[in-house]
């Protein structure tokens, strides 16, 4: 189920906060086994120091792909597409601490360093193997990214879904009225445990600060390309937060010098929902390239509603 604690006050695209709820199958060249990660279903809490998390893998083949959630959402906003990627490779959602099945974090504030790092041990510690595919929505796309940052060698391609820039805070909350930016402060800590706003403008600097390419691993965007605007919020403001959304999302393929990057025209910012045929097209298409060690075939997407940003 969708719910937002105000429209407006979202973390990514333009005007929508938090909380909801086919590709065609890649066949692995040959030489290239799908045994290395497990074929059966896990569906259970694992220990991560003290404390445990809940994970749900479906699937089997590798590279393993790792689903993580935007601002207060868990594991099971990806229940679509996670069904239709488990059928071409292993595919793994989790909930991040406090949320879902999961226990309340035991770090104040829980920033998204913290957030990163408590996902690669549960992959670790459910004996869910690298290399991963990892994908990322909305704020998802921050805690991916830092992820990768500590163990590239173990990332071999990403999908950030409508994620946030890189300037968040000075390019888009700054946008927001006082009376917005004041409400959407409290928000924060009331829809993730542990995180507060300066907590998480702090995750901002540290992905600034840690920031590095991705080489040639492939690298698919996805940005909502479907528009709205709550009632309170000028239309002004409105596009003057679209445009800066916009340009931010268009230096994120910069990443990697094999990246896509695709509109979904008919999507809002929970494109794993509106669109879920785009974001498993966009999945598959990272997996095809790790399994052939080729470049991305923007081909597969390129039907499904979406518009190509070259």
């Amino acid at each position: 189920m969708r719910w937002c604690v105000a429209p407006w006050l979202q973390v990514a695209g333009p005007i929508a906060f938090a909380g909801c709820l086919g590709v065609a199958p890649v066949s692995p060249p040959p030489g290239v086994g799908l045994s290395a990660a497990h074929a059966e279903a896990l569906d259970r809490r694992v220990a991560v120091g003290d404390f445990a998390l809940h994970i749900r893998c479906v699937g089997e083949g590798t590279p393993v792909v790792v689903f993580d959630a935007g601002l207060g959402n868990d594991g099971t906003i990806w229940r679509q597409v996670q069904r239709e990627v488990g059928g071409i490779s292993r595919a793994c959602v989790y909930d991040r601490a406090g949320l879902g099945s999961s226990d309340s974090p035991t770090t104040h504030p829980h920033g998204n360093r913290q957030m990163a790092r408590e996902l690669y041990q549960l992959l670790k510690n459910a004996g869910e193997p690298a290399p991963y595919v990892l994908v990322g929505h909305s704020m998802g796309g921050m805690n991916i990214r830092l992820f990768a940052d500590e163990h590239s060698d173990e990332v071999a391609g990403m999908v950030l879904v409508d994620a946030v820039g890189d300037d968040q805070p000075e390019r888009f909350w700054a946008l927001l009225p006082a009376e917005h930016l004041a409400e959407f402060r409290t928000g924060v800590g009331k829809i993730e445990p542990g995180l507060d706003y300066d907590t998480f403008v702090a995750g901002f600097a540290d992905l600034r600060v840690s920031r590095r390419s991705m080489g040639d691993r492939p690298l698919v965007v996805l940005t909502h390309g479907k528009e709205s605007r709550e009632p309170r919020m000028s239309p002004e403001v409105a596009a003057q937060l679209a445009q800066a959304w916009r340009e931010m999302q268009s230096e994120l393929p910069e990443l990697s010098s094999d990246s896509l990057h695709f509109v979904g025209r008919n999507s809002s910012h929970f494109i794993q929902m509106d669109g879920p045929r785009l974001v498993s097209a966009a999945v598959g298409a990272v997996v095809d390239a790790v399994r052939t060690r080729s470049r991305l075939d923007p081909e597969p997407l390129m039907s499904l509603g979406s518009r190509y940003e070259p």
